[in-house]
């Protein structure tokens, strides 16, 4: 019986709506951490934050790195290929902000946000491959791709049984006010 009972709980309004919130909290996050990383990259710093989007990362690092010809110290041209793939990290940064906008009402651009984070993941093991040889190298990053994946899913699954709840009653506040009847 206590399992019909936990059953209950973990498809109750609350906990639904509260996993919801947490997927668009997340890729909220992401966004967030990108934008960072891409101000990061232009002024040629040598930190990194995980919680982002590899995609515009890369783009942007190694599009600063062919025009700074791949060499050693600073990097000060931010020439054509890095303002280049700076617009492309824009497009795909507001496909991100528009899927966390609309997802609110439309759960169809959470599992948005969730085809582009899978292909952002799939970038990343390729990127980890080709271009380093190991995908053991990006370990902690794909581990955090992974549970940002986990989180959109849980979402948009949250967000399709949510829709099949029937509403709930109103609570009648009168009756936490009363005092007990004996």
């Amino acid at each position: 019986m206590a399992f019909n009972t936990n059953q209950k709980d973990k498809n109750s309004y609350g906990k639904l709506a509260s996993r919801v919130a947490g997927g668009r909290y997340s890729l909220l996050l992401v966004l967030i951490f990108t934008l960072v990383n891409l101000v990061m990259v232009l002024l040629d710093t040598d930190r990194y934050f995980l919680f982002s989007a590899s995609v515009p990362y890369y783009m942007t690092f190694y599009g600063k790195a062919m025009d700074n010809g791949f060499t050693t110290g600073a990097w000060d041209v931010n020439g054509t290929y890095t303002m280049t793939a700076l617009v492309v990290s824009a497009v795909i940064l507001a496909l991100y902000f528009l899927c966390w906008f609309l997802s609110r009402k439309k759960p169809g651009w959470m599992a948005g946000a969730l085809a582009l984070f899978t292909l952002d993941t799939v970038a990343l093991l390729l990127i980890s491959y080709v271009l380093y040889g190991n995908i053991l190298i990006n370990l902690v990053d794909l581990l955090i791709h992974i549970w940002v994946l986990w989180e959109l899913f849980q979402a948009v699954k949250s967000h399709k049984k949510l829709q099949t709840l029937p509403p709930e009653e109103p609570v009648n506040p009168s009756r936490y006010n009363a005092p007990p009847e004996f």
